[in-house]
């Protein structure tokens, strides 16, 4: 009877002990990235304002002059076996009336570990567009969610954006 319980109690420790090492795997499910991802309603975002492009409504802040804006972005994204990601994002920026003042599409270069990725886009100095740096996490298996921020230019840029796959 002993032998009974003692062995009852070991394979429902091995048992929970299997479940939990295997959790992680299961949870995870299928977090590639490769696919169209999109904005469902334009996000906001921070500026710095430059004479070049004036739009949007005013922020009050100490000493820089900031703008607000919206924009939708759509990414389409490869991801490799090793994680890397490249792709493109193609974007549309609007003023506080809700008008298009600039739109366009710039590549993307990052990673991903299956928790968090970072996705880079280059400068356009002939636009005047920053590098913009894109840091997430995904939730779930279609949707991400971060933020923006620029590295390439002195124009300020802040954002908080969430996508869906498409």
């Amino acid at each position: 009877m002993r032998d009974n319980i003692l062995s009852s109690i070991l394979r429902v420790a091995y048992a929970l002990i299997f479940f939990l090492c295997t959790q992680p795997a299961f949870a995870q499910g299928n977090k590639n990235l490769t696919g169209t991802w999109v904005t469902e309603k334009p996000v906001t975002y921070l500026v710095e304002f430059t004479e070049e492009h004036p739009q949007g409504e005013i922020v009050a802040n100490n000493g820089i002059q900031i703008l607000e804006r919206s924009a939708i972005l759509e990414w389409t994204l490869e991801q490799r076996p090793d994680g890397l990601i490249t792709g493109v994002n193609n974007w549309a920026a609007f003023d506080e009336s809700g008008t298009k003042v600039f739109e366009g599409q710039e590549a993307l270069l990052g990673f991903f570990d299956g928790q968090a990725g970072m996705l880079s886009e280059p400068a356009d100095e002939a636009k005047q567009t920053a590098q913009i740096n894109f840091e997430f996490k995904i939730k779930g298996q279609n949707k991400i969610q971060g933020f923006a921020y620029n590295v390439g230019s002195v124009k300020l840029l802040a954002m908080r954006f969430e996508l869906v796959r498409k």
